[in-house]
């Protein structure tokens, strides 16, 4: 029997935000995540912006967290060992109605502290942006905002909550929240009880689908889906900041930013989508994104798209719901977090902690806690010289597997045999960057497949994309050989 104090359902960003900030304490944590790989749902799937918090209403609970979160990155990143780059945000105005709104913006975004904000009139925006539309009329510049890769961002949260002594539990699904007396006792998953008394519900688009709490407190969780467009990194079109139109009640609108590895990104729309699947990209789709995109950036077409990909959110509400649980003791929930989510995810994961404490936790912080994760090597961080030494101590950081991005053979292996190793194509993909280029896998995916068998045990009939359901390989071709040579005996 399992026992802990505290359980997470759910393995994006938030849960693993939270996962975090609980591993200060001396406690015993669990994470629970139906997928193998952390952060393959929406935290995957999203611009990976850092909001400076222009256009945020401080009143609500994603306004506030958002703005008290934006400071904190420099010195997060840093101790998570993952880029980030102040790039600096603008928010386009496009006609004079935009103007008018986004000068009354202005005014909000300097009463809430936003370092720096300023109007930019079309020349000086022009100066900043020279692919911007030369019809724009002005924009709102926040050097504050900023880009963040968040496939890197999750993954560090969790690896540091690991190894400050946080149980994970990937690839099981949470079946039934358990509760005895009108209070939690655990939760019932797929591959047993684990028992606990605190659950914590950060399951994201499946937050109403681990028992019926959601909706025995009123909530309801729908799905609005986003289609991004990826670019390779020679496309010619670039740009310097992230730039948004002015938003709408629903949307932060189709932006065009770089991200922190040098790809131009545009997207996403937003489309109710009915049920939780609904991940294909449309024609109609990326069609809206990119007349949004030229909009902004006229130059932008098709040319160079690399990749196309959707990601959905959990839309519960306009704001976040961070909360205990009304009809049920000892639950918090963490629900309906959409943009700025990712941007929220660390102060999340102290008001998480903060309520946990309120309802009862004994928090009594570590004197050991780890502030820093140890990151995998990476040579395209590294000079000349510094290559050379690692190669001469070993060779595997000087056989190349991925030729778009450099990838070698040490950084895989690395990334496997790390703390919450990759075990899928997308899991060695979001940790170094290999199958992300021009080619997307199509020189390196079946090296992936053996590096997964040498260094996981992972048979090359085995190997996924992302987990069960996405197996690349289907039969060794001498097996077919030999089925037919049976077929033709048999006639």
């Amino acid at each position: 029997m399992q026992k802990f104090d505290v359980v997470i359902v759910g393995g994006g960003v938030v849960g693993c935000a939270i996962a975090r900030e609980l591993s200060r304490y001396k406690i015993k944590v669990a994470l629970v995540e139906k997928e193998v790989e952390l952060g393959t749902g929406t935290s995957k799937a999203n611009t990976g912006l850092i909001h400076s918090g222009v256009n945020v209403d401080s009143s609500t609970i994603k306004g506030r967290l958002s703005l008290e979160a934006n400071p904190i990155f420099d010195r997060l990143t840093s101790q998570l060992n993952i880029p980030f780059k102040r790039n600096g945000s603008l928010v386009v105005a496009q006609s004079r109605e935009d103007r008018q709104a986004l000068l009354h913006s202005l005014e909000e975004a300097k009463a809430n502290g936003i370092r720096e904000v300023k109007w930019l009139e079309r020349e000086e925006l022009i100066q900043k942006e020279p692919a911007i539309n030369p019809d724009a009329l002005g924009a709102i510049y926040a050097p504050s905002g900023g880009i963040i890769c968040p496939f890197e961002f999750t993954l560090a949260l969790g690896q540091n909550a690991h190894s400050n002594g946080v149980e994970f539990f990937l690839g099981t699904q949470v079946q039934k929240l358990l509760v005895e007396k009108g209070r939690v006792a655990g939760v019932e998953t797929d591959k047993g009880i684990i028992w606990s008394s605190f659950v914590v519900n950060a399951a994201g688009e499946l937050a109403d689908e681990i028992g019926y709490e959601i909706k025995n407190e009123g909530i309801t969780i729908k799905s609005r889906r986003g289609q991004y467009l990826v670019y390779d990194r020679e496309y010619p079109v670039r740009v310097n900041h992230t730039l948004f139109p002015r938003p709408t009640q629903v949307s932060k609108g189709i932006i065009v930013t770089p991200t922190v590895h040098g790809n131009l990104m545009v997207g996403p729309n937003a489309e109710e989508v009915p049920g939780k699947n609904a991940l294909e990209t449309t024609e109609a789709g990326i069609k809206e994104v990119i007349e949004g995109a030229r909009k902004l950036v006229p130059k932008i077409d098709t040319s160079a798209v690399i990749r196309m990909f959707s990601g959905l959110r959990a839309v519960a509400d306009s704001d976040f719901i961070i909360s205990p649980a009304q009809k049920t003791g000892g639950l918090v929930l963490a629900v309906g977090i959409q943009s700025p989510g990712l941007t929220a995810a660390p102060k999340i994961g102290e008001l998480v902690t903060e309520l946990l404490g309120d309802m009862g936790l004994e928090l009594n912080a570590k004197t050991d806690f780890q502030e820093e994760r140890l990151s995998l090597k990476n040579l395209g961080e590294m000079n000349w010289d510094g290559r050379a030494s690692l190669v001469e101590k070993d060779g595997d950081y000087g056989q190349v597997i991925c030729r778009c991005e450099g990838i070698t053979r040490g950084e895989i292996r690395d990334a496997i045999l790390s703390p919450l190793g990759a075990v899928t194509i997308d899991g060695i993909k979001r940790r170094t960057r290999a199958a992300s280029g021009r080619c997307q896998s199509g020189f390196c995916g079946p090296r992936l497949v053996e590096l997964l068998q040498e260094f996981a045990g992972i048979s090359p009939l085995e190997a996924s994309l992302r987990g069960a359901g996405t197996q690349i390989l289907k039969y060794r071709s001498k097996e077919l050989l030999l089925k037919a040579g049976e077929e033709i005996a048999d006639l």
